[in-house]
């Protein structure tokens, strides 16, 4: 393998347009809290909030137990049978500490920051104006939003755009004069819900810039636990999966970036399709985490990793090879940009 054939077959999965799955990676470099902070501060939380319910007090008991085991907040979560009440606080808790961060970051962007991953949009649609890119991401952070609003390309995220935007009757709804007001399109599809989303009287809405939980609203997000697997089979969620499963039947290939293989919602239909059309996996990241090795580079995958040296350098790997240049970080959003703009 030489660096002009690596970066050759990186850049032929990049430009036919692949599916683009972004994990909490690359939300890292926004300082978005992370599964470790959030796990911090719901222990907080709940040492300050003591509960009258048996069950509660049980289930809250189970939970720090078993993250002072060393168990990770989703492990421990999984391994506890929370209350409506203790859920209902997981949730409040988790989409006001993301929150909090995530309208940093909006402000960042009103200043004129260039967010990391606009770039590779921008070339994801190749001033295509019939191109449509499809985009899979497990955050709740908006930051993909916020980098898709600074490109030419109509944006779609199941939702109106308006102030209180409602679900489109059609989920993948495209305007019918996209070649005339816009550059390409880009579908946001946000399988564990947005910050922006709420739950009010059975429906579903778009909140936009909402700094507070509104009276009588729920915050649609699908936090870790053991009601994970219940809370996808309701709307918007259920649709918004059916519709994700199609789009993987058809991709020409996976860009996952930040995305660490380990949710059971996401990767299984992605692994199924791409082993058995032989569609290819473009792997960035900045460690190879034992869910990756285990999903994808053990398992008789056509892919491509790009990853940390540990050092000032990346390793790309493929099934038959391997290379490292220890001179270029290529891992970071920001680096990939030299691979496909080359």
């Amino acid at each position: 393998m030489t660096k002009e054939q690596i970066f050759t077959e990186i850049q032929n999965v990049v430009s036919n347009n692949p599916v683009l799955v972004i994990g909490s990676g690359a939300s890292v470099p926004y300082h978005i809290p992370g599964m470790d902070s959030l796990a911090t501060a719901l222990k907080l939380f709940f040492s300050s909030h003591p509960y009258t319910n048996s069950d509660s007090v049980k289930a809250v008991q189970e939970f720090v137990e078993n993250l002072n085991m060393g168990m990770g907040l989703e492990e421990a979560l999984l391994n506890t049978k929370a209350t409506d009440e203790v859920e209902s606080d997981i949730v409040r808790n988790v989409w006001s500490l993301v929150g909090e961060a995530d309208r940093k970051v909006y402000t960042r962007m009103l200043c004129d920051e260039v967010m990391a991953l606009k770039p590779l949009l921008d070339f994801l649609v190749y001033k295509d104006p019939a191109k449509v890119c499809n985009i899979i991401t497990t955050n709740y952070d908006r930051i993909i939003e916020y980098a898709a609003c600074q490109t030419d390309a109509f944006i779609n995220t199941g939702f109106t755009p308006n102030i209180v935007g409602h679900p489109y009757n059609k989920i993948d709804f495209l305007p019918k004069r996209i070649e005339s007001e816009y550059t390409g399109s880009l579908n946001i599809w946000k399988v564990h819900g947005s910050l922006d989303w709420f739950k009010k009287d059975g429906s579903v809405l778009s909140l936009a810039n909402t700094a507070a939980i509104p009276d009588d609203y729920t915050p649609c997000i699908i936090t870790p636990g053991t009601n994970k697997y219940e809370r996808t089979q309701q709307e918007p969620y259920r649709e918004i999966f059916s519709h994700v499963d199609a789009v993987f039947n058809t991709a020409t290939g996976f860009l996952c970036i930040g995305y660490g293989f380990n949710d059971s919602h996401v990767h299984p239909v992605l692994l199924k399709i791409a082993k058995k059309r032989g569609v290819r996996i473009l792997l960035v990241t900045k460690d190879i985490t034992k869910p990756i090795e285990d999903n994808v580079i053990n398992a008789g995958y056509d892919y491509i990793a790009i990853f940390s040296d540990g050092s000032k350098g990346t390793i790309f790997k493929t099934p038959s090879d391997s290379m490292v240049i220890s001179d270029e970080i290529y891992w970071s959003i920001d680096g990939f940009e030299k691979i496909y703009k080359k």
